[in-house]
C-alpha cells in the first residue's frame, strides 16, 4: 500500500490500546474502524501494541490511499480492508500514544510527517480499548495545533515590549556564572577563582532534609538556598561569617527554581514536581506574592516530558524585571533520549499569568 505522496492527502491516526474481543476464542482481538471521507486521499496510520485485528471499511468516494501500521510491540497484527487481508506499511518502533501531548506524541508527528511527506496529521484518535462500534474518522481537526508539525512557530510571542534584562538574556543565553554552588545536607560549597569554601550548616537552624537549589550574590556575598520535603525553608549563608539564618519557612511548598534579584532584594522560586508554574516572590523586607500558572499554559512545555505518566522538567528562573519573570525548561535526558537537549524559554507576568513563549530549540 505505500506509494508516493499525494497533493492534499489526508493523514489520520489512530491508536487502539486493546481490542474487543469476538465470540471467537482463537481470533485477533478486534479494531473496526470506519473511514467517512468522501472525495478525498487518505493514508490511515496505524498504532496498536502488537496483537490486533484491523477491520477496515470506508463509504463511497473514500480513497484510501496508504496504510501504514505500527507500535512498540510485535507485528502480529493483521489487517483487512472491506474484509480483504492488506499487508501495509510496516513501520517499526512508532510510540503507542493516546493523546496529542507529550514527548511521544512529538516524535510520532515528527516521525510520520517525514514518512507521509506532509507538515500535518489530519486527526489523530486514541482509544486505550476498542468496543463493538467502529472508530470514526471523519473529519479534519483543525483546531488542535500540535498536529503540526513545526505548530510552535505560530505560538512565539512578541518581546519587544519586554524589560531589556529579559530581551538580553533571551540573546544572549544569559552569562556563564563566575561560582558554582554545590548543596547537600550539611553544607554548601561555594567554588570560586580565589578557590572552594564549605559553609558548614550550624545548629541554630533546622535541618535541611532535601536539599533543593542555591544561588549565590556576590554583592552582597549572601548565599540563598532551599529545600524541599516537609515544611520546607529558605536559607541564607553570609559567606563572610558562615552565619546560616532561616529566610522564611516555605510552609510545605517544593520550590526547585531560585534567583535573587538585587534590585529589590527579592528571592523568586518556581515549583517543584507537577506544579513547576506554582511562582513565589520573597521580599527580604517581609514582602510576599505567589501565582499558579498551569503546565498547559506554557506552550510546548508537554513536548520535553511523558506528560501524565511523569513529572516536567522545573522552570528554572533566569531572570526579572518590572514584574517579567524569564524561566527556561530543558528536557531531561535518558536511557531512552541520551541526546535530547530542547529547550523552552518564557516570559511569565507574575501579576497576571500571562505567559509568552520566546524561544525553543534544541542544543
Amino acid at each position: 500500500m505505500a506509494g508516493p505522496a499525494w497533493a492534499g492527502r489526508e493523514v489520520h491516526v489512530v491508536a487502539v490500546g486493546e481490542g474487543h474481543r469476538s465470540d471467537d476464542y482463537y481470533a485477533l482481538p478486534e479494531a473496526r474502524l470506519l473511514v467517512d471521507r468522501p472525495g478525498q486521499e487518505v493514508g490511515l496510520v496505524l498504532l496498536d501494541g502488537g496483537t490486533l485485528h484491523w477491520k477496515i471499511e470506508a463509504t463511497d468516494g473514500t480513497v484510501i490511499s496508504e496504510i501504514v501500521r505500527s507500535g512498540p510491540g510485535p507485528r502480529d497484527s493483521k489487517i483487512t480492508l472491506f474484509g480483504i487481508p492488506m499487508v501495509g506499511d510496516q513501520m517499526s518502533g512508532l510510540p503507542l500514544v493516546f493523546r496529542p501531548l507529550g514527548r511521544d506524541f512529538r516524535t510520532l508527528v515528527d516521525s510520520l510527517t517525514d514518512h507521509m511527506h506532509t507538515d500535518r496529521l489530519s486527526s489523530f484518535q486514541g482509544v486505550h480499548k476498542a468496543g463493538d462500534v467502529p472508530v470514526r474518522v471523519d473529519r479534519v481537526d483543525t483546531g488542535s495545533a500540535g498536529l503540526a508539525r513545526d505548530y510552535l512557530s505560530q505560538r512565539v510571542g512578541q518581546s519587544a515590549d519586554l524589560p531589556p534584562r529579559i530581551r538580553d538574556w533571551v540573546a544572549s543565553r544569559g552569562e556563564t556564572p563566575d561560582f558554582t554552588l554545590v548543596f547537600d545536607e550539611h553544607a554548601i560549597n561555594l567554588a570560586g577563582p580565589a578557590g572552594t569554601r564549605r559553609f558548614a550548616i550550624t545548629p541554630d537552624v533546622p535541618d535541611t532534609l532535601l536539599p533543593s537549589t542555591a544561588v549565590y550574590d556576590p554583592g552582597s556575598q549572601m548565599i540563598y538556598c532551599i529545600t524541599y520535603g516537609a515544611e520546607g525553608y529558605l536559607y541564607s549563608v553570609d559567606v563572610r561569617t558562615g552565619a546560616w539564618a532561616v529566610v522564611t519557612s516555605l510552609e510545605d511548598y517544593d520550590a526547585a527554581g531560585l534567583l535573587y534579584v538585587p534590585e529589590g532584594r527579592l528571592l523568586v522560586t518556581t515549583g517543584a514536581f507537577s506544579r513547576p508554574g506554582q511562582i513565589k516572590v520573597f521580599g527580604l523586607d517581609g514582602s510576599r506574592s505567589s501565582i499558579f500558572v498551569p503546565t498547559m499554559a506554557f506552550p510546548g512545555l508537554t513536548d520535553l516530558f511523558d506528560y501524565g505518566n511523569e513529572h516536567g522538567p522545573p522552570l528554572a528562573p533566569r531572570a526579572f524585571s518590572d514584574g517579567w519573570l524569564l524561566v527556561e525548561a530543558v528536557a531531561r535526558r535518558d536511557a531512552t533520549h541520551p541526546d535530547l537537549g530542547e529547550y523552552r524559554i518564557y516570559a511569565v507576568q507574575v501579576a497576571t499569568g500571562e505567559v509568552r513563549l520566546l524561544h525553543y530549540g534544541s542544543d
